[in-house]
């Protein structure tokens, strides 16, 4: 018996394949320069980006549902990018051990204290209001394609109190999509705390032996969130938009309503293509689970994970906006007129935008126009009068 045991050591340590020094050398230089300085650089640009998208759909122009979720979207964007440079400060730049002698002792510490029960939680919080606010725009386009009479009269399921479209996208998009990632996160604020020692001062972030838990590890951390962060949302983005992709290309449709089915069917290429290295990376992590637990995790899923959970995130909140830029033309026209100090009503088209396919009709080019043509309208219709009185005479 004991020489079985003893094989079966040795046969461990021998499935247990190490990397080798260039392998972590090569981690290493990953992490600082993809992991640290790369996603810093992209955040910020992603962190500028998101604000001048929440600027301009914030115009009254551009006041519909599906630029509120927009908007939504973008502000989650926005905070998601903000935690994102903190985590990359915190892992490349930052002391595992933090003592608050010095002055940036005391700001890691600082970091050390708020990173396991705000900064960990809410990152991941954000990730997936990220995930299901693209859903909740997927079904707000749903439902104004295939089920215009509940998209028009927006009644909540619950009451016949009828709601504008503020109320409706507050409490029917976005409330669910916070109290859901909320909900879905609650077990992060239990993964890691604060090792603090009185007597040297020092403090580092440690891990919970909830986070080592076997099942917890296998149940929440690997099948719980690869099917409900990663394998059901991307279904329900493909579904919901093949359909609605299908069913807009099959009808005549307007310049306007290409440009919003456009706009979120280059959203959604865009969020599965960022995330699905991520699910991937969740899926190898589910099947190769024993192999990991005893050996730890290879040093090529160390570099995958750097740019799978660190860079690609990064690149998908701060994509948007230059699909706004380039999809949308009333966008990019406003924007330019936003950074240049240009009044809107320059060029404002006044327009009238359906429930169901959002067209758009041209009354006139400018306000000007559209004033000029109102008194023709009116000089037309008193010269008529004046025709119709004088042959009754």
């Amino acid at each position: 018996m004991g020489s079985e045991a003893n094989t079966s050591e040795v046969e461990l340590v021998v499935n247990c394949s190490e990397g080798t020094e260039d392998s972590w050398v090569l981690l290493d230089n990953i992490d600082v320069l993809v992991g640290g300085y790369g996603t810093i650089a992209l955040a910020t640009l992603g962190v500028c980006a998101n604000i001048l998208a929440i600027s301009v759909f914030s115009k009254k122009s551009f006041k519909s549902n599906f630029n509120n979720l927009l908007i939504a979207l973008a502000v989650f964007d926005l905070l998601f990018l903000v935690i994102c440079i903190t985590e990359s400060v915190r892992r490349t730049f930052e002391d595992v051990v933090a003592n608050s002698s010095s002055v940036s002792g005391f700001a890691t510490q600082v970091h050390h204290f708020l990173f396991p029960y705000f900064l960990y939680p809410l990152h991941n919080i954000l990730l997936t209001c990220s995930i299901f606010m693209t859903i909740s725009i997927s079904i707000e386009r749903y439902l104004a394609i295939f089920h215009p009479l509940v998209y028009r009269n927006r009644k909540c399921c619950c009451s016949n109190i009828k709601m504008g479209s503020y109320s409706w996208n507050l409490i029917c998009h976005i409330l669910p999509v916070l109290a859901l990632s909320i909900i879905i996160n609650i077990p992060k604020f239990f993964e890691s705390g604060v090792v603090y020692d009185t007597i040297s001062g020092n403090s580092k972030i440690g891990i919970t032996e909830l986070r080592y838990d076997r099942n917890y590890v296998i149940y929440y951390q690997n099948w719980f969130r690869f099917l409900v962060l990663g394998l059901v949302p991307m279904l329900l983005l493909i579904f919901l938009n093949l359909r609605v992709f299908i069913a807009i290309n099959s009808r005549k449709t307007s310049s306007k309503e290409m440009t919003y089915s456009t706009i979120l069917l280059f959203i959604v290429a865009i969020f599965i293509l960022c995330n699905m290295p991520r699910v991937a990376l969740n899926f190898h992590e589910v099947l190769d689970f024993e192999q990991i637990e005893q050996c730890g995790p290879p040093v090529w899923s160390l570099i995958f994970s750097v740019f799978s959970n660190s860079l690609l995130p990064a690149i998908n909140s701060t994509i948007n906006f230059f699909i706004y830029f380039l999809a949308g033309k009333k966008f990019r026209n406003s924007l330019l007129n936003l950074v240049f100090c240009r009044d809107d009503r320059q060029d404002t088209v006044l327009s009238k935008t359906s429930f169901r396919t959002a067209d758009t009709r041209l009354v006139g080019n400018n306000t000007d126009e559209a004033a000029k043509k109102v008194k023709e309208i009116i000089e037309l219709e008193k010269k008529c009068v004046l025709t119709r009185s004088s042959s009754i005479a």
